[in-house]
């Protein structure tokens, strides 16, 4: 997966972190839609199919699927838009995913890109993203962001990956996604101070009206 990142960026630190812990465990299952790949999960398969781990699915996409996720999202607007935006995991079964994003500024920043047009930044930094895919929500484009002041529903998930992320960084886990997220943007706001929004809408304007 760190191969298939952008010069552009590299993969941060504590997600080679997180694919080392994954590949050690076989916390892996091959890939349908990709066929040779494999996809890293939270635990095992079969955790996974039964509703204990939150149903997230690590795959960097290669440049050429960057590429095309991008243009469908912006047309041609941003040139090489594939260096600057590059899916990393599907995070439910409506096809939204995580992604990672090169800001104006050159920041890497983490986004959520969602089926149904929601968009927002997940976290400040890695480590924030890793915390909130801890607290234990089925999905994160779920529950997680349609109600982040909420608890996950149900028994608590991801018991090995919480021990691992405690013991590998002494960080804390927050009950609820809020204490993470802060506010986000829902679909139909039309504002707001999340930079990932502020972004895509300005760039959709461009594409829109051929600026």
């Amino acid at each position: 997966m760190a191969g298939r990142m952008p010069v552009s960026m590299s993969l941060p630190d504590e997600f080679q972190a997180l694919f080392d812990w994954m590949e050690t465990n076989g916390f892996f299952m091959r890939s349908a839609a990709y066929p040779g790949d494999l996809l890293g999960l939270l635990g095992t398969e079969e955790q996974v199919q039964a509703g204990r781990v939150t149903a997230i699915l690590f795959r960097v996409s290669t440049s050429e699927q960057a590429r095309e996720n991008g243009q469908d999202w912006f047309g041609e607007v941003v040139p090489n838009i594939e260096e600057r935006l590059v899916p990393f995991a599907r995070t439910g079964g409506d096809g939204s995913h995580v992604a990672f994003w090169l800001d104006d500024d050159g920041n890497r920043r983490i986004v959520h890109l969602g089926s149904e047009g929601r968009v927002c930044r997940i976290g400040q930094t890695p480590l924030d993203f890793l915390r909130l895919l801890a607290i234990g929500y089925d999905e994160v484009s779920g529950d997680c962001l349609d109600a982040p002041g909420e608890p996950p529903a149900g028994h608590a998930l991801n018991a090995a990956y919480r021990n691992w992320l405690i013991e590998s960084y002494g960080v804390t886990i927050p009950a609820t996604a809020s204490e993470i997220l802060g506010t986000i943007p829902d679909v139909l706001a039309e504002k707001s101070d999340d930079p990932f929004w502020c972004w895509v809408r300005k760039t959709q304007a461009e594409r829109d009206t051929g600026a």
